[in-house]
């Protein structure tokens, strides 16, 4: 009888060690707090994969592509089920120069990721003209302000490129600027926002001396398309051209 008496006294009513059940319940507390605290950015991390993936949400948002992200365009998402993505928009710009023997020099960057040589040019903002962005890219990359007044008579379209191959980030579409720059009349350019140099380059050795690698992307092609839209009946040798086979609309010859 003792030794009931005292296992009624070291034991619960259940047959478990008091010991045990003090556990269990601090251990659920702590679990409970743990959940709890994690919770609301579990939530916010779903909220915004939901967001960049496009699913539908409650009111109007805008979510733009970004190439390190999983996000390949920009979107429009309503309160419905229906987001409408599209590829990103951006402009290309081709900023010459001519000489007193009637050749042509364009200004180009390095850019500081690749190495490369690239067109000047950047995305196009939301709620901006594709001409606005033209300035506004030029100015960044540059530091060359040109007004819209200027723009008129200087800046003239190449064409549009909206192969989905010409860029391996993301699908991009591009309108393609010819903007002449006359030296002296404006500061000399310098390298700005993400680029590593702005250098001059002569017309007629883009394919020739600058070909292949040496471009980012399409950019070689959109030179060589303006080459011939200022040729006069002179062939445009393409040799080294990785791009040439992308699809794009260009204006026809001023020749």
């Amino acid at each position: 009888m003792n030794v009931s008496t005292s296992s009624r006294r070291k034991y619960s009513s259940h047959g478990y060690p008091k010991t045990l059940i003090v556990l269990a319940l601090l251990t659920i507390i702590v679990v409970l707090g743990i959940f709890v605290n994690f919770l609301p950015d579990k939530v916010s991390l779903i909220t915004q994969s939901k967001a960049g993936s496009c699913l539908h949400g409650t009111e109007h948002k805008w979510h733009g592509g970004h190439p390190a992200q999983d996000q390949p365009g920009s979107c429009w998402c309503g309160g419905d089920t229906y987001c409408m993505c599209t590829p990103s928009v951006a402009v290309d710009i081709v900023m010459y120069s001519k000489t007193n023997d009637d050749a042509y020099n364009v200004w180009v960057v390095r850019r500081a990721d690749t190495g490369q040589l690239a067109t000047i040019g950047g995305f196009v903002n939301v709620g901006e003209t594709t001409e606005s962005a033209v300035l506004r890219e030029t100015e960044e990359e540059t530091g060359i302000i040109i007004t819209l007044e200027q723009a008129k008579s200087a800046m003239t379209l190449i064409g549009v490129y909206s192969d989905p191959r010409r860029d391996n980030r993301r699908h991009i579409v591009s309108i393609a600027y010819a903007l002449e720059f006359i030296p002296g009349t404006n500061n000399e350019p310098k390298a700005g926002d993400d680029a590593k140099e702005v250098v001059s380059v002569p017309l007629d050795e883009i394919g020739i001396k600058y070909k292949g690698e040496d471009w980012y992307a399409d950019h070689q092609t959109i030179l060589l398309d303006f080459k011939e839209q200022i040729a006069k009946d002179v062939l445009v040798a393409r040799e080294g051209e990785l791009y040439q086979d992308v699809a794009r609309s260009t204006c026809s010859s001023t020749s």
